[in-house]
């Protein structure tokens, strides 16, 4: 009987006992990986993916991106990215991906999204400060707020109780409230 137990958990043990071998291997060798196809190219991933997080590893290991880079890296984004490059007849590579985005952080485009990106960070961490609205605003301006969209932001930011939030907090309970609305419409 204890032959057959040890026969029957063999195979599990020898798995497990190579596994934290596997598991250990940090390095990236980009020269074997460029050319190869990402994973979340034929599957659809969540972002939690143990595979989408590698593909995201391999792509800022390889391609040297820093941390407003990291916008672009969400499956649904990366797809939609590859997408494009496989229409215009690229392989669907990680090289493809790193040298458009290589390519794209050489663009005014780029420089506008990054410096939005630093100023959202900045803001979204930031207090509510009526007396500062004026620099303050900049960021919704750049999001596409109305002149209109502006002053209801305003008179919502100088209610007593949003007075207090950061604006990353003040405007995603403005944006609850403004879904909210239109649903009871």
């Amino acid at each position: 009987m204890k032959l057959s137990i040890f026969c029957l958990f063999s195979p599990f043990f020898f798995l497990f006992s190579g596994f934290p071998v596997f598991a250990q291997q940090d390095t990236i060798d980009c020269v074997k990986v460029l050319d190869t196809e990402p994973y979340f190219v034929k599957h659809k991933t969540a972002e939690q993916d143990v595979m989408l997080k590698r593909d995201i590893e391999i792509l800022k290991h390889c391609g040297n991106f820093d941390s407003i880079d990291n916008e672009f890296f969400k499956g649904s984004i990366l797809g939609a990215l590859m997408l494009d490059q496989v229409r215009l007849g690229k392989p669907a590579t990680y090289r493809t991906l790193i040298e458009m985005l290589t390519v794209f952080r050489e663009t005014a485009s780029y420089k506008d999204f990054a410096e939005g990106m630093v100023l959202y960070r900045n803001l979204k961490k930031k207090k509510v400060s009526l007396e500062e609205w004026e620099t303050d605003k900049e960021l919704f301006v750049r999001m596409g707020f109305t002149v209109n969209d502006l002053e209801d932001f305003k008179v919502f930011l100088s209610k007593p109780e949003h007075i207090k939030l950061t604006y990353g907090e003040a405007l995603t309970q403005y944006m609850a409230e403004i879904e909210a609305m239109s649903i009871d419409k």
